[in-house]
């Protein structure tokens, strides 16, 4: 019964309890007008809390809307509709933007590392990347964008700008069946303990920012302008932030990447004339990574590699994989093959890429103005994308490196 029910009874109860005074003002009759009285009054100020309770909830409902960005905006479209932008059209109006005029609009966050990332999943159907069973028709018409790595890592947050972590490089398994103990000091068994070989890492929260030259007459055209920074946010970023990850340095103002990254588990294989040592080092590396307790989720593998293995075929001529007119998931030993320039030809990376993670520290901003070299005096404008995080590497011995001896 919800409260207005209550309250409804109670009246009820009020009207049928006043009748019986009316006509029999006994001891009896009088109690229970007096108890109806009470009960109505506890139903009236319970109907009086919820209400206020549902109009406190309405109003957070109505205050979270107006606040939290609409998901079906894109990131450009939410740099167009900010303040800053808005501001900047209402000045300038249809008429554009007059010649050596001071552009300078205010930095705008336009979301975090998560909403940026959030359509970048490649056909993915849980968080960590693998290739779900599919069947394909005979005519394959969905459109479905290559995974990179990028896609594979974990993803996150980090409050502060820099922090101290360690990362496990091995571990022991000491687990075991523990008896039931004496108190005899000499023969009592002690619990076992697991050892974990660790080493301190750092994790910085470094800029990652890219710089687009627009002309004034783009700037001022808002959908043109969010469909071209929509454009640019997918390559360019995204483009360093994977160098970084793999080849950063750890010195000079560079995080360190993972081929820099001591406990990285390493295989060699001998170059030959075909890809098929190279293949088959991917195999061996999935093992090192089973034994060191890891699920391979995928190979990372430069695109002329990929090639190679594509065209990989025996002495009648026949391709190995699809060939040139099947369709399906690219995989090698049931992983899929993710493609990055940003490793050597001859090199590939195996492993569990979850324990990789990228962790947003101010998500992306975009900031425009036109005090950069003689940008006002040729009626152009400087757009700068940026956003800050941090990368860390949480079990480097559950990924493997393979180079060509």
């Amino acid at each position: 019964m919800n409260p207005k029910e209550m309250l409804a009874a109670a009246q009820l109860k009020v009207a049928n309890a006043a009748k019986l005074v009316q006509a029999d003002a006994s001891e009896e009759n009088i109690k229970a007008l007096e108890d109806a009285n009470v009960e109505h009054d506890e139903a009236f100020a319970r109907v009086e809390r919820a209400q206020k309770a549902l109009g406190a909830m309405e109003r957070s409902v109505e205050e979270e809307k107006k606040t939290a960005p609409d998901m079906r905006v894109s990131l450009g479209e939410r740099f167009t509709k900010s303040e800053s932008y808005e501001g900047f059209q209402a000045k300038y109006g249809p008429s554009g933007v007059p010649k050596e005029a001071s552009i300078s609009l205010d930095n705008v966050n336009v979301g975090s590392l998560a909403e940026y990332e959030a359509n970048r999943k490649a056909a993915m159907t849980t968080d960590i990347a693998h290739v779900p069973p599919q069947q394909f028709a005979m005519v394959d018409q969905t459109v479905r964008p290559r995974l990179s790595l990028l896609d594979l890592v974990s993803r996150g947050s980090i409050s502060s700008s820099h922090l101290e972590y360690l990362q496990i490089i091995s571990v022991t398994r000491n687990a075991d069946i523990v008896p039931e103990n004496t108190g005899n000091d000499a023969t009592d068994t002690l619990k076992p303990i697991s050892e974990l070989a660790t080493q301190l890492a750092d994790a910085k929260a470094y800029a990652y920012a890219d710089g687009y030259t627009v002309t004034n007459q783009l700037l001022a055209d808002a959908p043109a302008l969010a469909t071209f920074l929509n454009n640019e946010f997918r390559y360019s970023l995204p483009n360093v932030v994977e160098d970084k990850m793999l080849n950063g340095t750890g010195t000079s103002g560079e995080p360190r990447g993972l081929l820099e990254t001591t406990g990285v588990q390493n295989l060699t294989y001998g170059a030959g004339p075909s890809i098929r040592n190279f293949i088959e080092a991917v195999r061996k590396s999935k093992t090192k990574i089973t034994l060191a307790e890891g699920t391979p989720q995928a190979v990372l593998i430069n695109p002329e590699d990929d090639e190679a293995i594509d065209l990989f075929a025996d002495n009648d001529g026949r391709y190995y994989s699809n060939g040139p007119f099947g369709t399906g998931p690219s995989t090698l030993w049931g992983m899929p093959r993710v493609l990055s320039t940003k490793i050597p030809v001859g090199t590939a990376i195996v492993g569990e890429f979850t324990q990789m993670a990228l962790l947003d520290r101010e998500g992306l901003s975009v900031v425009a103005f036109n005090q950069h070299k003689d940008y006002a005096q040729r009626n152009l404008t400087y757009v700068r994308a940026e956003l800050r995080a941090a990368q860390v590497i949480w079990r480097p011995a559950r990924f493997a490196v393979i180079e060509s001896a």
